[in-house]
């Protein structure tokens, strides 16, 4: 039987999608080992044969120099264990592992590790072309989340897309049969991690007190936002800070529009497929895009996203999104919603084969 390890640059917290792949190992009947950097020092609870969890203390507010550093610090830990254990396959997980072990693993494990690309981490800066192109080019497979990253990652590779598809938390999740009376405030919530926080502060003073929504804020920094509120008299809101990702569906079952208001000054926002995206999908919530965005262009395709611009923050914004969600039919987003979930899932399919084939056989 083989030895995997899972070898990973962020907490568990933010490893949402790692199931899609630990559900395959279980089906193998593979024991698997996960090797990761805990930022937050927060020991947190994961299924697997062995732990190899490094604390390193990473600050929001630190100058980028010294973030990439103590990133960096996680190198010599991660490749002792690596070299030890001599694992058969590696699960790289998260863009910012790819760029700290990319030449590690183009040399030690080349042909035995899977990469999974979900941002952009500088892949078409020149300095780091022969890096990427060398961890690009010796790995098993690459998975992306999004195909509109096929616009700046190493071309003559066959990228297999894989859709956030959580079935873990999907299952718990209690799809909307409807959308809310006139009488009842619209729940607008952002679950996960929290950031964004101007563009996010704009929100809440322009829905300030207004009876007819509330803004609901759950994941790691919402106690941000709730300061503000309270500071300014914003009583029309809901926060809870950080929670385990078994409770996401519990969050969502709260809330009847999704908060994915990400911007688009960066590459990374503009072609991303966010996880919320796939949670409005199967519980059937309406999303709020950013304009000029790969996701908002799907989401309003199918008919149930509302594009929200920085610019027009305003009461009109309020307004028209009001009258947009009242006007909403519910029969269409539910077969909207359904059709695309069974096209994306053939793709998924696809990912599964080739994963099986490098972790069972």
């Amino acid at each position: 039987m083989k030895k995997i390890a899972i070898l990973s640059a962020v907490n568990i917290k933010h490893m949402s999608l790692i199931s899609l792949y630990t559900d395959l190992l279980k089906t193998c009947g593979i024991e698997y080992d996960i090797i990761y950097m805990d930022k937050y020092n927060e020991d947190e609870e994961f299924e697997c044969r062995k732990k190899y969890r490094y604390v390193n203390v990473v600050k929001p507010g630190w100058p980028r120099i010294i973030k990439e550093i103590k990133y960096m610090m996680f190198l010599p830990y991660a490749t002792r264990i690596l070299n030890k254990n001599k694992y058969d396959f590696v699960i790289v997980w998260n863009d910012v592992a790819i760029f700290i072990f990319a030449w590690y693993l183009s040399r030690k494990y080349k042909g035995k590790y899977c990469l999974n690309v979900r941002d952009d981490m500088g892949y078409t800066k020149p300095s780091r072309q022969k890096r990427y192109d060398a961890v690009f080019r010796n790995a098993a497979f690459i998975t992306i989340s999004s195909k509109g990253f096929l616009d700046f990652l190493p071309t003559g590779i066959d990228y297999i897309p894989v859709h956030s598809l959580n079935l873990s938390v999907l299952a718990e999740i209690q799809r909307h049969n409807g959308i809310r009376q006139p009488d009842e405030p619209i729940r607008i919530g952002f679950i996960g991690y929290v950031r964004y926080f101007e563009r996010n502060q704009k929100l809440l003073d322009v829905f300030a007190n207004d009876s007819r929504f509330e803004l609901h804020y759950y994941g790691t920094h919402a106690n941000v936002l709730k300061d503000y509120s309270e500071v300014n008299g914003i009583k029309n809101t809901i926060f809870h800070d950080s929670f385990p990702v078994g409770d996401t569906a519990k969050y969502l079952g709260k809330i009847d529009i999704i908060n994915n208001l990400y911007g688009n000054d960066t590459i990374n926002v503009r072609l991303a497929i966010s996880i919320k995206f796939f949670h409005a999908l199967y519980a059937r919530i309406p999303i709020l895009v950013s304009p000029d965005t790969y996701v908002g262009e799907i989401a309003k395709g199918l008919g149930f996203g509302f594009e929200v611009s920085d610019c027009c923050i305003d009461i009109n914004m309020k307004n028209n999104l009001y009258k947009w969600y009242h006007q909403l039919s519910f029969n269409k987003l539910e077969k909207r919603s359904a059709d695309y979930l069974a096209q994306i899932s053939v793709e998924n399919d696809k990912f599964s084969e080739i994963a099986m084939k490098n972790f069972c056989d």
